[in-house]
């Protein structure tokens, strides 16, 4: 198994993961490999909204291959909302 890169959703019942293509990956003014998690989501037809009503907990971009899985880095929902405007 070679790497790649997901993100992955943490929700209370559930873990979701979304595979990110070699394509997607840029790499940081600070030398750090990153992901807009907006073109992933856009890409499983998802929004942010969507990752509120799943009642997300964590979202984080990890790096993986055949011997360990290693998190770049992650977000928690503990403390933020959702407003949309209608």
């Amino acid at each position: 198994m070679k790497k790649r890169f997901v993100y992955v959703i943490d929700t209370p019942t559930e873990s979701k993961e979304l595979l990110i293509r070699e394509h997607e990956l840029i790499e940081n003014a600070d030398g750090e490999l990153d992901c807009p998690l907006d073109l992933i989501l856009h890409r499983y037809q998802m929004e942010w909204g969507d990752l509120f009503q799943m009642k997300a907990a964590t979202v984080s971009l990890m790096q993986e291959d055949f011997y360990e899985r290693k998190v770049i880095r992650s977000i928690s929902f503990e403390n933020l909302y959702y407003f949309q405007e209608k």
